[in-house]
C-alpha cells in the first residue's frame, strides 16, 4: 500500500529540490509564506541552506514592502511566491527589478498560468505566465542590461508545512476561516480556488485519486472546486498515474469554536503556542528566547540575535509536547539536563525531589556557569524543548491560564446542571467588571465567551436579560481599555484588540462611550452566530455529550465525534453531515456494479485526510492519535490531520471579533 505521507513529503522534496538548484549564483527574494514552508522544511535552517546551495543573498519581502536593497555581486534572480494575486507579482517584481540590472529572472509562482487553468475564476484574477514574462523582460531591458535577459516562469505549489508526520499545515491560507454569516467574499473565494488547484497539483503529481467530503459551507466550496479540478484533469487527453485512494475531508473551523479557544486541554502543546510569541511572519511558530543558555546580547549582535523555535528542535519533540503529559515531559527534561552535565570534572546534579518549571530552571543556571557556551550549544535542540517546558510553567502566564481553565469547567459543570436557567453569564459578567483585579484581559475574557456561547450552541438559550448585562460589562471594560491606552499609550507591540482600538482615534468621553456600546452589541451579535453554527447538521450539532450513565457530561469536539465515527462505525452507515461530492458518486456507481455496494463512507479508501479550514489545534492533533489508539483495528484507515494554521485561543478571538 502507498505510504501517502512520504509520497507528500518526497512531493515537498522535490519542489524544494528544484528551487535550490537554481539559486546558485543568484539573489533569492521570497514571501514569508514560502520562508514558512521552507523553515519547517529545513528544521529552521532555510537561510543557511540557500546560502549552502550557492544564494549570494537571502531577501524577505511582503505585499506592502516597498524597499529592495540592490544587489551588486549577481546578474541573476530568483523570486519565489506562494501568491496567486497577478497584481501582486506586477508590483512586487517591477519593484525588485527596478533596483537591480539583471540579466536572468526565475520565477516561481503559487498559480499556475491560465492557459492551463480551466476554473470558472475571471481572467483578469489569473496569473497569465505569457504576459508576466514579457512584462519582466520589458522591465529588466529598462535598466540598461548589456544582453537579452533570460526569464523563466515555474508552477510550483509551495502550500505545505509538515509539523510532524500526520500533522501539516498551509501556512499560505493561515488567514483563511470561514465566516459566520455564511456570506463568503470574493477574496476568500479567490483563496479557495487556489489551495484547490494546490491540493489537485499534489494529489494528481503523486497519482492519488480522492474521494471528497465536506462539512460545512466554505468546505463545501473548497471541495467544489477542488472536484472541478479534477474533473477538467480527468478530462485530458493523458491518463494521469492512480497508485492509491484517499478521502479528503474538509471541516469548517467554526462549526466547533469551543475547542480551539479552550484552555482546559491536555496537550502541553497548546500551553506553549499560549505562552510564547510567534516568530515574526510566521503563524505556527514560536519564538524562544535563548538568553538563559547564551546569556544576554548587547549592543549591534542584538540585531542578530535567532531565536530558538519548534522546528529546530530534536525530532520527535513536537509529538511529545502533543501526547505526553506535562509529568512525563519534565521527566524527560531534567533527564536530559543530567545526561548534560555527565561530563569529566562536572559536579554531580541532585535529583529533585518534585521535578517543576522551577527546578530544571535552577539546573540550567547551573549547568550555564559551567559549562561554555559551545559546549551548551551542542545540545540546542534539547536545550530549545527544556527552555520551552521551563518558560511555559513558570511565566507569568501560566496563572492566567489556570484561572481561564477553571472558569471553563465552571461554565461547563453549570451549563450541563442549570441549562436554560444557567446564571453563567451572570457571573461572568462580574468577572469582566473585574478583570484587572484578576490580572485578566479582555481578548482572553471573549475567548472564554466564544467558548461558552459555542459549547451551548442550540442547546442551551442565554435569557436576553443576562446577555444585556453581559454586553452593558463589555462595553464598560472596552471604555476603560480606551481610557487606558490614552493615558498610556503603548510603546511596544500592540495585541490586535488594541491595535483596532488604537485605530479608531477616540479623543472625547462622550464619543468613547458610544463606540464602546457598539463595539460591545457588535460581540454580542457574534456570540449569538457562534451559538448558531452547528444548527444546520444532524449528527454534530451538539459538544456537550454525556458519553454513558456513569459518566459526567463533557466537551466533545466535533473532530473527535467524526474521527470515531470514521473508525468505530458500519461502513454501510452513512455518515449524514460528510457530504460527498457529484463525481465521487458517479465513480461510486461503477464501484456498485463491481463491488455490490456504492461508495459512501470514507473507510473505503485506505488513507483519510481531514483538513479543517480555518485551522486546527494541538489538543485535535492529541484527540486524533488517542481515538484511533482506542477504537482503531487493523482495517482502519490511517488519518492524516490538517488545517490553514495551528491555532491558539486568541487567534480565534482575532480572527472573528477584530478581522
Amino acid at each position: 500500500m502507498t505510504d501517502i505521507i512520504f509520497e507528500i513529503e518526497n512531493f515537498i522534496s522535490e519542489c524544494w529540490a528544484n528551487i535550490f538548484a537554481e539559486v546558485y549564483d543568484t539573489v533569492v527574494y521570497m514571501d514569508h509564506s514560502a520562508i514558512e514552508c521552507l523553515h519547517w522544511y529545513t528544521a529552521g535552517k532555510g537561510y543557511l541552506m540557500l546560502k549552502n546551495a550557492g544564494a549570494v543573498a537571502v531577501y524577505e519581502f511582503g505585499m506592502y514592502q516597498f524597499q529592495y536593497v540592490k544587489v551588486n555581486s549577481t546578474k541573476k534572480a530568483v523570486i519565489v511566491s506562494t501568491s496567486g494575486d497577478p497584481a501582486f507579482y506586477q508590483r512586487t517584481i517591477r519593484l525588485i527589478l527596478a533596483k537591480n540590472a539583471f540579466e536572468s529572472c526565475t520565477v516561481y509562482c503559487g498559480a499556475p498560468c491560465c492557459t492551463t487553468d480551466h476554473s470558472d475564476t475571471s481572467m483578469e484574477d489569473k496569473l497569465d505566465y505569457i504576459k508576466l514574462k514579457k512584462d519582466i523582460k520589458t522591465w529588466m531591458v529598462s535598466e540598461n542590461i548589456s544582453q537579452e535577459p533570460a526569464v523563466n516562469i515555474t508552477y510550483m505549489p509551495l502550500f505545505i508545512a509538515h509539523l510532524n508526520k500526520n500533522l501539516f499545515v498551509t501556512p499560505p491560507y493561515g488567514d483563511l476561516m470561514p465566516p459566520l454569516d455564511g456570506n463568503i467574499p470574493n477574496d476568500t473565494s479567490f483563496k479557495l480556488n487556489l489551495l484547490a488547484k494546490s491540493f489537485h497539483k499534489l494529489f494528481d503529481s503523486i497519482g492519488v485519486k480522492l474521494d471528497i467530503y465536506s462539512v460545512g459551507k466554505l468546505s463545501s466550496r473548497l471541495a467544489e472546486s477542488l472536484e472541478s479540478c479534477t474533473f477538467s484533469s480527468e478530462h485530458k487527453s493523458h491518463p494521469s498515474r492512480v497508485s492509491t485512494g484517499l478521502s479528503l475531508i474538509f471541516i469548517d473551523r467554526t462549526l466547533d469554536l469551543c475547542t480551539p479557544t479552550s484552555n482546559n486541554t491536555k496537550s502541553f502543546l497548546t500551553k506553549v503556542l499560549r505562552t510564547f510569541p510567534r516568530l515574526p511572519h510566521h503563524g505556527n511558530d514560536i519564538a524562544i528566547d535563548m538568553s538563559p543558555v547564551i546569556g544576554a546580547i548587547t549592543g549591534i549582535l542584538q540585531a542578530y540575535q535567532t531565536p530558538g523555535c519548534l522546528a529546530s528542535m530534536e525530532e520527535g519533540t513536537m509529538d511529545r509536547f502533543i501526547l505526553q503529559t506535562e509529568k512525563e515531559l519534565l521527566a524527560i527534561a531534567n533527564q536530559s539536563l543530567n545526561d548534560m552535565s555527565s561530563v569529566k570534572d562536572s559536579p554531580k546534579l541532585k535529583t529533585p525531589v518534585r521535578i517543576s518549571g522551577h527546578s530544571l530552571e535552577k539546573v540550567l543556571n547551573k549547568i550555564q556557569t559551567i559549562n561554555s557556551i559551545d559546549s551548551m550549544m551542542m545540545h540546542a535542540d534539547k536545550l530549545q524543548s527544556i527552555l520551552a517546558i521551563i518558560e511555559t510553567l513558570t511565566s507569568q502566564k501560566a496563572g492566567q491560564l489556570e484561572l481561564l481553565t477553571s472558569l471553563e469547567k465552571l461554565a461547563l459543570q453549570n451549563l450541563s446542571a442549570s441549562r436554560e436557567s444557567s446564571s453563567i453569564l451572570i457571573q461572568l459578567s462580574n468577572i469582566v467588571r473585574t478583570r484587572l483585579q484578576r490580572g485578566l484581559d479582555i481578548e482572553n475574557l471573549l475567548a472564554l465567551l466564544t467558548h461558552i456561547y459555542a459549547l451551548a450552541g442550540t442547546q442551551i438559550r442565554f435569557s436576553a436579560q443576562q446577555e444585556r448585562q453581559l454586553e452593558e460589562s463589555i462595553a464598560d471594560a472596552i471604555f476603560e481599555d480606551f481610557q487606558m491606552l490614552k493615558k498610556h499609550p503603548l510603546t511596544s507591540k500592540k495585541s490586535t484588540y488594541q491595535l483596532t482600538l488604537s485605530l479608531l482615534e477616540v479623543e472625547d468621553i462622550a464619543t468613547a462611550q458610544e463606540t464602546s456600546r457598539r463595539i460591545a452589541s457588535r460581540i454580542i451579535c457574534t456570540l449569538r452566530s457562534v451559538a448558531e453554527q452547528r444548527s444546520m447538521l444532524q449528527d454534530y450539532r451538539f459538544c456537550m455529550i454525556k458519553p454513558s450513565s456513569q459518566e459526567m457530561i463533557r466537551h466533545v469536539s466535533v473532530l473527535e465525534q467524526i474521527t470515531k465515527d470514521i473508525i468505530c462505525s458500519d461502513t454501510n452507515r452513512e455518515l449524514r453531515d460528510l457530504h460527498q461530492r457529484p463525481s465521487s458518486f458517479i465513480s461510486a456507481g461503477f464501484n456498485s456494479i463491481l463491488r455490490g455496494k456504492a461508495k459512501h463512507h470514507p473507510c473505503d479508501n485506505p488513507h483519510v485526510l481531514i483538513y479543517i479550514v480555518g485551522g486546527i489545534t494541538a489538543e485535535e492533533a492529541k484527540i486524533i492519535q488517542e481515538t484511533i489508539s482506542i477504537h482503531g483495528n487493523k482495517k482502519s484507515s490511517p488519518i492524516i490531520l490538517a488545517g490553514s494554521t495551528l491555532l491558539n485561543p486568541l487567534d480565534i478571538v482575532n480572527k472573528i471579533f477584530f478581522c
